[in-house]
């Protein structure tokens, strides 16, 4: 979830924005506190402890929720709505999939793997959780699969169009609360 709050800052600093003033108002405090949140959610889980991944649609929802403050305090509907459509699209294609599937969600771990956050075995026997089995030849709609790896999470095109909605969130955000600078920052 964090590159999909920088990723955003990041734009926006280049286009000119004092990114860095979004912090000094408390629009995106909630947001901030549930991303830190599903940071530590990461950091037990590489540690061996799966205990809060039952409490991961939980955490999904509270962040959807903590959009709602700065989509409401600063009237970026049009953006909103844009960034649903894209999440119901998201959601469409991870339901495609997962039916596709017999009911689970393959998962390819490359890079999870070499750095030690997905262990051999993991997904095999529905330890974890009972979505998610290891991709391999007999899976369907592989493209639409999940095999994004970002080393602590493994996404799939249709999450990456929902983690898509906070980023316009804070892109906006951002864009309302701060000024333009005189000069372009990245030009």
């Amino acid at each position: 979830m964090t590159p999909f709050i920088l990723i955003p800052l990041i734009i926006a600093y280049c286009k000119g924005y004092r990114a860095h003033r979004v912090f000094c108002v408390c629009d995106l405090y909630p947001l901030l506190a549930t991303v830190l949140c599903h940071g530590v959610f990461i950091v037990f889980a590489w540690c061996g402890n799966h205990y809060f991944v039952q409490y991961a649609a939980w955490l999904q929802r509270a962040i959807i929720l903590s959009l709602l403050l700065p989509i409401l305090r600063r009237r970026i509907t049009y953006p909103a709505y844009v960034g649903v459509g894209i999440t119901l699209a998201g959601t469409f294609m991870n339901h495609l999939v997962i039916k596709a599937n017999g009911g689970h969600m393959p998962s390819a771990p490359t890079l999870s793997r070499l750095i030690g956050f997905y262990r051999d075995g993991q997904l095999e026997g529905a330890t974890i959780d009972s979505l998610h089995t290891l991709f391999d030849g007999s899976c369907k709609l592989p493209l639409l699969a999940d095999y994004i790896d970002l080393g602590v999470c493994i996404l799939s095109p249709g999450d990456v169009l929902i983690h898509s909605f906070a980023s316009i969130v804070v892109y906006y955000t951002v864009k309302a609360v701060c000024p333009k600078k005189e000069k372009n920052a990245c030009a």
